[in-house]
């Protein structure tokens, strides 16, 4: 989408809604920072799924100092076992966090993962999910949406994490069979999910991939 006009983030609001979740927007990343903060107990345990703009907002680093107890299987050290034991520690907790590859007009959430581990907590385990995405992740619907995940976000992750996939080269899909591949597993949240709260909060940033 060229431009994410006010009306085309209340219309993306509005049907976050109807769809049964709750929908919320700031316009700064600080102000979205401190509605999280205010909403976690100082005693709750919070999963971390795999996501830039986490790490961006600084959030982290907060809810460390408050001294909650993470589970980030994106933590530097960690050994293979430990952050698959992570993954499965986010299903746990009492708040899980993360964002989305792509939020749709009509009220969407579209995530490709590697594991599944992120996706796996967005839907089943934690009772309150909290999902941030900035405004550059609004699209038009699915068919923009996958096609945003193939040529952005899949790309730029893979260049991230120095994956040898030919998408991180040339930013084109190539449906590709490397061992880096990070499209694997694909969900798209249409409704909330019964047994779990689960809240979008839209930045008006550009934030992530």
């Amino acid at each position: 989408m060229t431009s994410i006009t006010s009306e085309l983030i209340q219309e993306t609001l509005t049907n976050l809604e109807k769809h049964g979740m709750e929908a919320l927007y700031f316009s700064t990343r600080a102000e979205a920072k401190e509605e999280i903060l205010r909403r976690i107990p100082l005693q709750a345990t919070v999963g971390v799924g795999g996501s830039v703009t986490l790490r961006e907002i600084g959030l982290l680093d907060d809810l460390a100092k408050r001294g909650h107890e993470l589970f980030d299987h994106w933590k530097e050290g960690l050994s293979k076992e430990e952050r698959f034991e992570a993954g499965r520690k986010q299903q746990k907790a009492d708040f899980f966090l993360t964002s989305t590859n792509a939020l749709t007009l009509d009220g969407k959430l579209i995530n490709v993962d590697a594991t599944g581990n992120r996706v796996t907590s967005m839907i089943f385990g934690p009772p309150k999910v909290i999902v941030l995405t900035g405004i550059n992740k609004i699209v038009k619907d699915l068919s923009e949406g996958l096609d945003r995940i193939k040529k952005v976000v899949a790309p730029r992750n893979c260049q991230r994490r120095k994956d040898q996939t030919p998408c991180a080269v040339d930013f084109v899909c190539h449906d590709c069979q490397s061992p880096g591949r990070l499209c694997r597993i694909t969900t798209i949240i249409e409704r909330k999910p019964f047994d779990t709260e689960l809240t979008v909060i839209l930045i008006g940033e550009e934030l992530g991939y």
